[in-house]
Formats: C-alpha cells, structure tokens, sequence
C-alpha cells in the first residue's frame, strides 16, 4: 500500500511538473504594462534607498547589516 501512494504521489508530482512547464509563460506572463509598472516601481525603491539608511529607521547597529540593506 505504501509503496503504491508513494509512486502515485510521484508520478502526480512529475506531472505537475511537466504541465507548469508548459504553461509557465501562459501563467505567469508578463503584459506590456506590468513591465513598465515594475521598472517605475524599482527604479522609485532605488532613489529611497539612496537617501533613507538603517539609522533612519531606528535599526539597532546590531542588527544593521549593509549587504541585507542593498539587497531589500
């Protein structure tokens, strides 16, 4: 019994698999305005990170870490 839920679940994972292969650029397709969104969208997040730092936001100088900072 276990064996054959085990192969079953298997084979539905692979399934899974191959069909969000297929679809994933029907799925999570990006429209033309989407992608214009997005850049005004970052580049407004990169002019605050310019000028707003860890200080600002009362982060404790422990817990202030730069590379988290210019991944974030």
């Amino acid at each position: 019994m276990f064996i054959s839920y085990f192969w079953a679940f298997s084979n539905i994972q692979g399934l899974e698999k191959y069909v969000m292969t297929k679809l994933s650029s029907r799925v999570f397709a990006s429209v033309p305005d989407d992608v214009e969104v997005d850049k005004q969208l970052s580049e407004k997040i990169s002019l605050i990170q310019q000028f707003i730092r860890p200080e600002n936001l009362d982060i404790k100088p422990a817990f202030q870490n730069e590379t988290s900072w210019l991944v974030s």
